[in-house]
């Protein structure tokens, strides 16, 4: 087998992680990793996946009970990592006023970035227009033109698009230098967690368009155009809530659940993980944290401007929805 298609699982481990085995186990375990290496046919090929377990089960045999204990401590961080990053997370009707305000690659890049939605209460329908209801207090935005405009635009594209790259390798990372227990010859299951959100958010946009009716002006139409400005720029644009349907209920409450299963799996993946090292399941988590906030903030920014645009008038929107005689 050519060295370049070597798999870095067990050749490979996360910084502190990699100390912390290479000192207790050395190479008692080479032989176990050869056999894997030299069968592997394919991450789902049943030698494979038993001679990981043998692989494994030799390295975690030759552990003291001290580097034990820190890997099941890791096992309890990285299990919540997945609750609190739904805490993080943005909401689905957030992200598709974002979308719908104009910004749609930018919204997808949040979703990105933070793909751990906000779970909101199961059966309680969400209203998705409160974030712009006016609540008192100061409402002025600061307005910016021209090429202030297109380099804050910019900004934050990078900035999400940063975010976004941080968590493909966060997960390429616990993928391919850690084992998840359950099925050691499988090696994508961090990345389906991530990126059940690509499912989330096509179904947030058609659940917030069922339930919101949006009219924009003909000047609106230039996509390109509206992507590089921010969202309190585009004026004219009126949101009204439609009156509930079946679809619009049902819509909503998939997409309650969909957030719901997302972070059980997400739960599951984490907290069966191993050969992660405590400094590194900090280090983890707090890169995870840290593009759920940083889009969080993007987001934030622009749904003030949203808000402080409808608070001055040149954003419309229909509050509540007509009363049935």
């Amino acid at each position: 087998m050519p060295a370049g298609s070597m798999p870095v699982r067990f050749n490979q481990y996360l910084s502190s992680t990699r100390y912390l085995l290479t000192s207790q186990v050395g190479t008692q375990y080479d032989a176990q990793i050869k056999a894997y290496q030299l069968n592997r046919q394919g991450s789902g090929n049943i030698v494979t996946r038993d001679l990981c377990r043998d692989a494994l089960n030799c390295v975690l045999d030759h552990l003291d009970s001290t580097t034990a204990y820190n890997l099941q401590a890791t096992n309890v961080l990285l299990g919540i990592t997945t609750t609190m990053l739904s805490m993080l997370g943005n909401a689905p009707p957030e992200i598709a006023l974002l979308a719908f305000s104009g910004r749609p690659v930018l919204a997808f890049l949040l979703n990105m970035g933070a793909p751990v939605i906000a779970v909101a209460r199961t059966f309680k329908y969400q209203h998705p227009l409160e974030v712009l209801t006016y609540r008192g207090g100061k409402s002025s935005f600061p307005t910016f033109s021209g090429v202030k405009s297109v380099v804050i635009a910019l900004g934050e594209y990078i900035l999400a698009a940063a975010a976004a790259v941080n968590v493909a390798l966060l997960a390429y990372d616990i993928s391919s230098k850690a084992v998840y227990v359950p099925n050691c010859g499988r090696t994508w299951y961090a990345f389906l967690w991530m990126y059940l959100c690509l499912v989330l958010h096509p179904l947030a946009l058609v659940t917030f368009r069922s339930q919101v009716r949006i009219t924009r002006p003909p000047e609106h139409s230039a996509w390109a155009n509206n992507e590089i400005k921010h969202s309190a720029s585009h004026r004219g644009i009126s949101y009204a809530l439609k009156e509930e349907t079946y679809l619009s209920i049902s819509l909503d409450w998939v997409m309650s659940h969909g957030a719901i299963v997302q972070i059980i799996f997400g739960t599951l993946v984490l907290s069966a993980t191993t050969l992660i090292d405590t400094r590194d399941a900090f280090k983890t988590v707090g890169l995870y944290s840290a593009s759920a906030i940083l889009c969080r903030l993007i987001l934030m920014y622009e749904l003030y401007g949203l808000w402080a645009a409808v608070a001055a008038g040149t954003i419309h929107l229909a509050r509540e929805r007509p009363e049935v005689e």
